[in-house]
């Protein structure tokens, strides 16, 4: 490969970012031809710039923040279901849960039994209105400004409500996860809703789709070992299966359970 310039350098390296999540300077010198100290380099300038979160030997992709709901509800469309189906094992007879504002949490609540006398607490008015249309369910909404970001309630009200009521099962909407942090929002208000919500619940599950792993968001939710249930679409052997595995936790897929 011919040397490159460093503007050439740096776009490819953030197009792996985009593609692979998680970089290593070592790898990266011996793909582009190039020296550590030079990606090393190249790595600062891209974190410098807010492009990129820098780790000891590498890289990892800045989680891709989506303007609406409705356009997070275009991407992984079948993966998300999936995981909404694989996380039905999960529901029991007469549980109190809480689902998070997600697009993969509004299809979950499509497919939520009727007959299993469940509560379902959420501060989604998206998730709470298809809810509505089934009668077996009963539903109570948090209040609060509504985030479009988010596409729900996580202000000061929210948490505040939040903070009486406790759940069998709570599942956590993420935005990414990363060895060194562990699960990540974008929005620092959502992070402190979400970390309440983890306090409040007897057992934490977390859909997660396949782009919000090896990425980096800014406000912490929780460590991996805190989580007791993890839903993906496929075993991939990540490290972030092996983390959960470790700590206890149970880990479900679209086809089977491991």
């Amino acid at each position: 490969m011919e040397k490159l310039a460093p503007e050439e350098r740096q776009q490819i390296i953030l197009d792996l970012l985009q593609s692979e999540g998680k970089i290593l300077a070592i790898d990266l010198a011996t793909r582009l031809n190039t020296t550590e100290a030079t990606i090393r380099r190249d790595l600062r300038y891209l974190s410098d710039n807010g492009l990129c979160k820098r780790i000891h030997g590498g890289a990892l992709a800045k989680s891709a923040i989506i303007a609406t709901p409705l356009e997070r509800k275009l991407i992984s469309s079948d993966e998300k279901k999936a995981l909404a189906i694989a996380a039905l094992r999960l529901i029991k007879n007469n549980q109190v849960i809480f689902l998070d504002s997600s697009t993969t949490h509004l299809l979950l609540a499509d497919l939520l039994p009727q007959d299993k006398n469940l509560t379902v607490v959420t501060n989604s008015i998206n998730i709470a209105a298809h809810l509505l249309d089934r009668s077996g369910i009963r539903t109570i909404v948090l209040g609060g400004e509504l985030n479009n970001l988010i596409g729900g309630a996580v202000d000061s009200k929210a948490i505040q409500e939040l903070a009486i009521l406790k759940f069998d099962l709570a599942l956590v909407g993420v935005c990414s996860w990363s060895s060194e942090s562990g699960f990540s929002a974008v929005d620092y208000q959502d992070a402190q809703f979400k970390r309440m919500l983890v306090d409040r619940a007897g057992e934490i599950a977390v859909l997660c789709t396949q782009d919000k792993i090896d990425k980096f968001a800014p406000y912490k939710i929780m460590d991996t070992k805190d989580i007791d249930h993890l839903i993906l679409y496929e075993n991939s052997d990540s490290q972030l299966e092996k983390q959960v595995r470790e700590a206890g936790g149970a880990i479900f897929y679209n086809e089977g359970t491991v």
